[in-house]
């Protein structure tokens, strides 16, 4: 049987709307739409493959079919910590070469602290509510490391730092504290850690 792209589109979106079902239809074996790769167009003709095997074939005998690239879905991480924040891996590879430079002397719960920090910042109304925004804010300046992030070297120590904190595995530093330095940066001290002053 033979069926120009506008059909096979619509063959398409009727298996869509049976996706989460399997069986036969007219007697020719229906997979999800999940599991259905479009194969080969070649002169108005259309079919369709699973695992290598011909499941639909909407075209006459002499279709050519090509090796369809398999999907691949990717499963999107949830953490859970206080701030209720979720980081994209681009952003977690931000964060890492920013604590890298800014913190990669320090000990884990140091590099964790400033991590903390960042996320107060985040949630707080005095500053941006994206990472990208706080880390990269001018005026004023918050990190003067921002503009060395292309430097950087981060290693698995600021990566597991960072997930400890996505994780909620840490409960270093107070939900207003959203200052660190070598120097105290107010009146207000929580800690300090290592090199860094924490102040709120």
């Amino acid at each position: 049987m033979t069926m120009n792209v506008a059909s096979a589109l619509a063959l398409v979106l009727c298996l869509t709307v049976t996706s989460s079902q399997s069986g036969t239809w007219n007697n020719v074996y229906v997979a999800p739409v999940s599991e259905l790769s479009f194969v080969t167009e070649k002169e108005n003709e259309v079919s369709f493959e699973r695992n290598d095997i011909r499941l639909v074939t909407l075209a006459n005998d002499n279709t050519v079919t090509v090796e369809a690239e398999e999907v691949v879905e990717t499963e999107t991480k949830e953490y859970k910590n206080r701030w209720n924040l979720q980081l994209s891996e681009e952003e977690i590879d931000l964060l890492a070469k920013i604590l890298w430079v800014e913190a990669r002397g320090e000990s884990e719960t140091g590099q964790q602290a400033v991590v903390e920090v960042i996320f107060n910042r985040i949630i707080s109304e005095d500053f941006p509510d994206s990472l990208y925004d706080v880390l990269s804010e001018k005026n004023p300046v918050q990190f003067a490391s921002w503009k060395l992030r292309d430097t950087a070297e981060p290693t698995e120590k600021e990566y597991e730092s960072i997930y400890a904190v996505l994780n909620g595995q840490t409960s270093i530093v107070k939900k207003d504290t959203v200052y660190f330095a070598t120097k105290k940066l107010t009146r207000n001290l929580d800690l300090k850690i290592g090199g860094h002053y924490f102040c709120y």
